[in-house]
């Protein structure tokens, strides 16, 4: 049985597993079709895309812009030219608006009595700065035992160090994504649903939706596919793996289906 996983993340944004090793975790779980979606971020694509060839898995180039509407709102983007200058600018810019947000975040933390330097959080320069590294050093310092609980005791919205997200807007994200000759999917649909606007994100230009996602219940997804063929809309699958540590750290992936999953396809190398 062929697997479909476009939701994945590396060490580039707020992974565990470097890109060849995302590689191989894939191909041990039978992944046939694959994407990397970095937050703000395709570098990661240099080191995948001839792991992935070894493996012999098709993939399609992705990204996630995390948008400032809403905490999780992201717009994936598939298909893309990862090496279009617009598009690494935009990035950098989001990426630069992250770094805002976390200097901000350590604020909040230090006068909490936790006193964590920017210079301290486990990322190299040039990559995606994101909330999991700070709950990251958290841990590391056993201030909590895992992001999770970084994230319900002081990150997450209504948490005492939470800062609402500073991203580019829906409309800008899916522009980023057009003008880099990708397509654009809804990322999670599930955690969005009440503040979605399908209407005014297709007239934008949103191609697809990501209606296949662990966090959906069979009617969910049922539901998601109903809505995208009501507004004209492709689906995707995605797991939205982080890797080891991350809560998120089950590799796998949705039987392959060419009723849903065919548009996507043409985009796979």
């Amino acid at each position: 049985m062929a697997l479909i996983n476009l939701h994945n993340h590396s060490t580039f944004s707020d992974g565990t597993l470097a890109p060849a090793a995302l590689a191989r975790a894939a191909a041990r779980a039978g992944i046939k079709y694959f994407s990397l979606t970095d937050h703000d971020m395709v570098g990661g694509w240099e080191e995948l895309e001839p792991a992935l060839k070894e493996e012999g898995i098709s993939y399609c180039r992705g990204v996630e812009i995390s948008t400032g509407l809403h905490e999780n709102l992201h717009i994936l983007g598939y298909g893309i030219n990862t090496a279009d200058t617009a598009l690494r600018d935009r990035l950098a810019e989001f990426r630069s608006r992250r770094i805002t947000r976390i200097r901000k975040i350590l604020g909040l933390l230090k006068g909490l009595g936790i006193d964590i330097p920017f210079e301290e959080l486990p990322v190299p320069e040039g990559r995606t700065v994101g909330r999991p590294h700070v709950a990251d050093v958290m841990k590391s310092r056993k201030l909590v035992s895992s992001r999770a609980q970084a994230f319900k005791r002081y990150l997450a919205p209504g948490g005492p160090a939470y800062v609402p997200p500073n991203g580019p807007t829906v409309e800008e994200a899916i522009r980023a994504v057009k003008e880099a000759g990708g397509k654009a999917v809804l990322a999670h649909p599930g955690v969005v649903a009440k503040i979605m606007d399908l209407p005014a994100w297709k007239a934008a230009g949103l191609d697809g939706i990501e209606a296949f996602y662990p966090a959906h219940t069979g009617a969910a997804t049922r539901e998601f596919v109903t809505l995208a063929g009501r507004h004209g809309l492709f689906v995707t699958a995605g797991v939205d793996f982080h890797g080891p540590g991350t809560e998120r750290d089950k590799m796998t992936g949705f039987e392959y289906q060419d009723e849903y999953f065919s548009e996507i396809k043409k985009l796979f190398i």
